[in-house]
């Protein structure tokens, strides 16, 4: 008897084209399943447009404002925290070889210029403030109401470094019988200043013999020659008071130019 259709123990040829479409399927329905699973390709190890690398880039070079850490009730004045001021994209200030002197920053509306050479300083005070001292180390001013003063100080007495000034700053500060400051609570920040690495302080105190909340707020930046400049507004800490200090802190720091001739 004569045998049909691919000899002894053949499959037919539909059932094998049955039996490939099969397994085509399979695979592909694994394949399907591993890229919803995982949601990557099989080849290369990441997944696609998931770089990592510009979120690191952004964490490391965020810094925190100091607006974050104003009113702090931190009470050590040995601490310290990496801030930067709004100001801080001042450029360098004063020459040096192969460099020429800054030029004067664009004053606001509502500022005016000082220029104290026998400081060797530049910077800018509101309309309508007054200068209620100057000597051989400091220019001071003071807003109509009275409400913000302001001085701008070139010294050498504490050192030449932005952190020694402070240190000295604040022991003279602490002394009640010289600065007749009382009570008082300081934070120090570092920060960038003309182009140098600087401090800044937010000093909490009140007058001796009196109640009401005062907040001052200093930054040291060095100088040439072993001096360092010192920028500072004071203020009764009203929460107005604050406010305005806070906006008057970064426009005079903007504005100030250290090694002027």
């Amino acid at each position: 008897m004569s045998g049909s259709g691919g000899g002894a123990g053949g499959t037919p040829p539909g059932r094998r084209a049955g039996e490939v479409a099969a397994w085509v399927s399979a695979i592909t329905a694994v394949l399907g399943l591993l890229l919803a699973v995982f949601g990557v390709p099989l080849v290369g190890g990441s997944a696609a447009n998931r770089s990592v690398a510009g979120r690191a880039d952004t964490a490391a070079s965020a810094e925190p404002s100091p607006d974050a850490s104003a009113g702090s009730s931190d009470s050590s004045d040995s601490g310290s925290a990496d801030a930067s001021s709004p100001s801080d994209s001042s450029g360098p200030s004063g020459s040096s070889a192969g460099t020429s002197a800054p030029s004067a920053p664009v004053v606001p509306r509502g500022w005016r210029r000082v220029q104290e050479a026998g400081l060797t300083v530049a910077f800018a005070v509101p309309d309508g403030w007054t200068r209620t001292r100057r000597n051989d180390i400091q220019s001071n001013w003071a807003a109509p109401d009275g409400a913000h003063e302001m001085s701008v100080k070139r010294d050498t007495s504490y050192g030449a470094t932005s952190g020694a000034a402070a240190s000295g700053q604040l022991a003279w500060y602490r002394d009640t019988a010289r600065s007749s400051m009382a009570g008082l609570r300081a934070v120090r920040h570092t920060t960038r200043q003309n182009g140098r690495d600087a401090l800044w302080l937010e000093i909490d105190y009140h007058w001796a013999g009196q109640s009401g909340p005062r907040k001052r707020v200093e930054v040291f930046v060095p100088g040439t020659a072993g001096r360092v400049y010192q920028l500072l507004i004071d203020t009764a800490a009203t929460p107005a008071g604050l406010a305005e200090q806070q906006r008057l802190f970064a426009t005079a720091r903007a504005q100030l130019l250290i090694d002027a001739s």
